[in-house]
């Protein structure tokens, strides 16, 4: 029994603590790995709900100056095969000089499933009817 006791003693400092290393970085990685999969999952979310914004934005536009809804909802079905495209008014020669608001959502699945299963994006665009 001695004899394993001045084993362990005559080890040096660096082997004893190379065990303490490992129990950190096994306590430390599930951590540092959640932060790095939030930041990417934040950043596709933000990046879709960017290009959905924008190709509401463009449906908008679309219909206001063309007032061809199946024309200007294809702006954001092509981007989002799922989306439900409403107007609040149809684009006619009464209507001209209204606004005319188009409003895009959808539910898209997460990449990682960290954060829940799925998210819902809202887009919007606004646009004077000609």
């Amino acid at each position: 029994m001695m004899l394993h006791f001045t084993t362990w003693t005559r080890r040096s400092r660096r082997e004893r603590e190379r065990g303490v290393a490992a129990v950190e970085f096994a306590l430390v990685v599930p951590i540092l790995m959640t932060i790095i999969i939030g930041i990417v999952e934040f950043g596709m979310a933000f990046n879709y709900r960017t290009q959905l914004n924008n190709a509401t934005q463009i449906a908008a536009r679309n219909y206001a100056v063309d007032r061809n809804w199946n024309t200007a909802r294809a702006n954001v079905t092509g981007m989002a095969p799922t989306a439900n495209v409403t107007r609040n008014i149809d684009c006619t020669t009464a209507t001209a000089g209204q606004a005319v608001t188009v409003t895009t959502t959808v539910t898209r699945p997460t990449y990682t499933g960290l954060f829940g299963a799925s998210f819902t994006y809202r887009g919007k665009g606004v646009a004077q009817c000609n």
